[in-house]
């Protein structure tokens, strides 16, 4: 009985935010369902009012099979923008969701650098301030630009992963040699907030980065 409850309550709540069987069959990973609504027509990129995509949902929630099994659909927007133009794979990397992000960005058309709109941080950047070092790795090994800054063009990976202190994030952007610290108060902002760590393994990377940087070694 309270089985049957439960599974009412959990179909109005659907009914209620008026999802298709598509948008719901990706949220709960139901890859089945999913390749059954697509093979009767479904529109793969439909959203929610608030632009959710089918592969924003399976992205964010870490259903993988069914995410491969939408990107490895023709038709499938891979950068598809939500109302706050975060893409599946921005979403993906803020969660530390490796694997999607791995079928992500092994998508021949996957906008890496693509920035959300309201901080404007990238998949990068997303990965790095949440301590992913995993999911860092793999999204510079497929070619993001390490120097991207957010919005207010004061925050890049480097300094999102200083702040958080996510000292092996911070340590691996230094070790990639890909850091340019040319940019006056980027460089600033990244040494005053190394030193508000009182991390000296870290402010001794950071500083011998810079160094090696200018020296052009």
């Amino acid at each position: 009985m309270f089985g049957s409850i439960a599974v009412t309550a959990s179909l109005e709540a659907e009914d209620a935010r008026g999802w298709s069987n598509l948008l719901i069959a990706a949220e709960k990973g139901d890859t089945q369902a999913l390749l059954a609504e697509l093979a009767a027509g479904a529109n793969i990129n439909q959203a929610d009012e608030d632009g959710w995509s089918a592969l924003h949902l399976a992205a964010h929630n870490a259903r993988l099979a069914a995410l491969e099994a939408l990107v490895a659909e023709p038709a499938i927007d891979v950068n598809s923008r939500n109302k706050w133009k975060s893409t599946p794979l921005s979403l993906a990397s803020a969660k530390g969701h490796y694997d999607c992000i791995q079928a992500l960005v092994r998508h021949p058309g996957i906008d890496i650098d693509a920035r959300a709109d309201y901080y404007g941080r990238t998949a990068l950047i997303e990965a790095a301030r949440n301590g992913h070092l995993d999911a860092v790795k793999l999204i510079v090994e497929h070619g993001a630009d390490v120097n991207a800054a957010d919005k207010t063009g004061r925050n890049s990976a480097l300094i999102e992963a200083i702040k958080g202190r996510h000292f092996a994030v911070a340590a691996y952007l230094l070790e990639t040699r890909k850091v340019n610290f040319l940019n006056k108060d980027m460089r600033l902002n990244a040494l005053i907030w190394a030193g508000s760590t009182r991390n000296s393994e870290l402010i001794e990377k950071l500083e011998a980065a810079i160094h090696a940087f200018f020296e052009g070694k």
